[in-house]
């Protein structure tokens, strides 16, 4: 796996060199798997022991940054069941709301009743991160989109505006990096793959160009 992530240019900053290194190596498998051409060695391992925990700490900082306006009922309550919860007792929904973020914040190893202690870094990041790269997604200039087939834009790719639509988006991901791992190759070759594709595309490229230091 190492050798996967050692082709790029360092940007100064030890955390960004490694994700950019992530984001190449992983786009270089998705291009491979999209093309049918036989997969660089340790793509398995890259994907298992990188990318998806990598895409497991956004989902995890998505509910430690969850605010009680962020999603209506539905939507925590279907974010509380992708956590691995059952559902909660009926309840008004002043004290629903209250107790579903409770319980997801709880999930991520903050919230509920406990000493104060400083949030989880990595999800931290890594949502933090995720957002932007969803935001400049449609953005990309055409001569950054990789693809391997169709127009160079990204720019019908929509912006999640929810909780609910960033944790869709987020699982998404994690989907389609499980398919290229076990062999299955693209499931949707110009929808979800390419929206993954997308995303690790212009992550790649945010964390090279966009985080660059200054000075």
């Amino acid at each position: 796996m190492r050798a996967m992530t050692q082709a790029f240019e360092p940007i100064g900053f030890a955390a960004f060199d490694r994700l950019a290194a992530l984001f190449r190596a992983t786009r270089g498998v998705l291009d491979a798997a999209f093309r049918g051409a036989e997969l660089p060695a340790g793509a398995a391992d890259l994907i298992a022991d990188a990318a998806l925990p990598h895409v497991e700490a956004m989902a995890s900082g998505l509910r430690i940054t969850l605010e009680a306006d962020d999603a209506d009922l539905d939507e925590l309550r279907d974010l509380l069941l992708a956590g691995g919860f059952g559902p909660l007792p009926d309840a008004s929904a002043p004290e629903a709301r209250a107790a579903l973020i409770e319980a997801l914040q709880a999930r991520s190893g903050v919230g509920g009743v406990r000493e104060l202690v400083p949030a989880p870094s990595e999800p931290l990041t890594a949502v933090g991160h995720a957002r932007l790269v969803f935001a400049f997604l449609p953005r990309t200039p055409p001569a950054a989109v990789h693809f391997p087939a169709g127009r160079r834009t990204y720019a019908d790719i929509p912006v999640p505006r929810s909780a609910g639509e960033y944790a869709m988006r987020i699982e998404e991901l994690e989907r389609e990096l499980w398919s290229v791992a076990v062999g299955r190759g693209p499931r949707d070759p110009h929808g979800a793959y390419r929206r993954t594709y997308g995303f690790f595309d212009t992550a790649e490229r945010l964390a090279v160009e966009g985080l660059r230091p200054t000075g």
